[in-house]
């Protein structure tokens, strides 16, 4: 038997012509912007040179299971991606996998009919020619299993790694089009002054800041007190609200890059630690810096890891360092895109996303982080992004924006993301249920940069840097404003 694919058609002698995507629908779904080798995925030739940690759980047919929802949903995060080819080549692969089934059963058929017929010395003519027929079909039978397996090998390669790349499902509360403004604290009260400065000279001029470049900054007397207070202060109200603190690492693999949906092979996506000993500069698994108060940092300490389901809903913060490479071609706006973050990120597990404890968790998260900007800020607005805007992981985001005077514009200083199971399935985080393992969902998110939050600040009191009281409460003791 031979079987049809897009770069290798035959006609089938002992089977019937198998369905298959043209070439233009393979290579128009398949010649996607996002070209690397998966660490995540890792196909059965490289895997004799790749460590597999996990296999990711794909939930293909759940996805295809409504096709007009998955077109809906690629169509609003502005992907040029046609679903009806997806399922096309999603069927054609099964039906290649359900050949290669059949051509193993039928070899041991032929195998079991053989095994008597090789004990017997003494054939009939009839026993001879049955013999040679039973010694032909299982050589045509090899032949055709072996060609299917080696088809299967550049499928796996090109298939299976096209239905990692389909992002997760939109939740039904983000607006398709406009972002939707959700709270907006105080009114906007900005000075009057025809020519307004921007953080970067502001902060030079108060002795606040050394800005060189995105990679190069350096926060000076007083900011490098409100760094520390404002995390300090952040911390408490996770801690009171009974989450629980965790040092995360500053490294992880590209398998976690990987499994958070970037690309690992991209040093605009994570910083790619070229010169680390142990791994092979053109390797799959090498190291990355992403930083303890990141999401990276959560997902690989859950990563392949079964909960206890009693210990569901958990809930953790970090404060720490955030580490996200600028992206060649963007423009340097100061404090707003540096590469190195004073962060404060949280992470929680729920056990269903359909549950009401998923959206109680999301809304009491949403106040934590308002209690907070209520005692930083005067003015801030709290705006639910359209899906145009979401990266692939995220199925909604709320973000906390601030104004910037000099930019004319709100700029985002921290955000919560609510991304169902799409991490847990890709990196196997799951519980133990009755009826067997199942997927937790996340609720995470930056809710505050440091960098962001004081460029803003700086902008709207250009003449003195006013540190909020519930900050200077929670600055180091030998604290002397200079």
């Amino acid at each position: 038997m031979a079987i049809c694919i897009p770069h290798l058609i035959q006609k089938c002698a002992t089977c019937k012509v198998l369905k298959h995507l043209t070439m233009k629908q393979m290579g128009a779904l398949l010649n996607s912007n996002r070209k690397y080798g998966s660490s995540l995925f890792v196909t059965k030739n490289e895997g004799k040179e790749v460590f597999t940690f996990l296999t990711p759980y794909l939930d293909i047919e759940q996805r295809l299971a409504d096709i007009k929802k998955l077109q809906g949903d690629l169509t609003a995060r502005g992907l040029n991606w046609n679903a009806e080819d997806i399922k096309n080549m999603w069927e054609f692969y099964k039906t290649v996998k359900t050949d290669e089934a059949n051509l193993q059963l039928k070899s041991k058929e032929i195998t079991d009919e053989l095994m008597p017929l090789f004990k017997n010395k003494n054939f009939t003519t009839e026993e001879e020619v049955n013999f040679k027929k039973l010694k032909l079909q299982m050589k045509c039978v090899k032949d055709d299993l072996k060609l299917v397996k080696e088809s299967l090998l550049e499928l796996n390669a090109s298939i299976l790694e096209k239905m990692l790349q389909i992002p997760n499902e939109i939740d039904g509360r983000t607006p398709i089009g406009m972002p939707i403004v959700l709270k907006s604290v105080n009114s906007l009260n900005e000075h009057s002054d025809s020519e307004k400065m921007g953080h970067v000279e502001i902060g030079r001029r108060l002795g606040l800041l050394e800005y060189r470049n995105p990679m190069q900054y350096y926060l000076c007397n007083d900011a490098a007190f409100f760094e520390l207070g404002v995390l300090n202060y952040a911390g408490k109200l996770f801690s009171k609200d009974n989450m629980i603190r965790v040092a995360g690492a500053d490294f992880s693999r590209s398998l976690v890059i990987d499994g958070s949906g970037l690309n690992h092979e991209d040093p605009a996506d994570a910083f790619i630690i070229d010169n680390h000993t142990d791994v092979e500069k053109n390797s799959v698994n090498r190291m990355h810096l992403v930083g303890g108060a990141s999401l990276i940092s959560f997902l690989a300490m859950h990563a392949k890891q079964v909960i206890d389901a009693k210990h569901f809903p958990v809930a953790y913060f970090s404060t720490g360092r955030q580490y996200t490479p600028f992206r060649p071609g963007s423009t340097s706006i100061g404090l707003f895109t540096v590469c190195q973050t004073s962060a404060a990120i949280a992470f929680i597990l729920v056990k269903d996303a359909k549950s009401r404890e998923y959206q109680t968790q999301f809304e009491r998260l949403l106040n934590i982080v308002c209690k907070l900007y209520d005692d930083v800020c005067d003015h801030y607005q709290v705006v639910l992004r359209p899906a145009v805007e979401l990266r692939p992981w995220e199925a909604m985001r709320v973000s906390f924006e601030l104004w910037s005077s000099f930019s004319k514009q709100y700029i985002e200083v921290g955000h919560i993301s609510v991304c169902g199971e799409y991490f847990s399935k890709r990196l196997l985080i799951a519980y133990q249920t009755p009826e067997g393992k199942a997927f937790p969902s996340i609720i995470s998110g930056t809710v505050l940069s440091v960098p962001r939050l004081l460029g803003c600040l700086l902008e709207q009191n250009p003449d003195k840097f006013v540190i909020p009281p519930k900050i200077l409460q929670h600055m180091p003791t030998d604290y002397v404003s200079l």
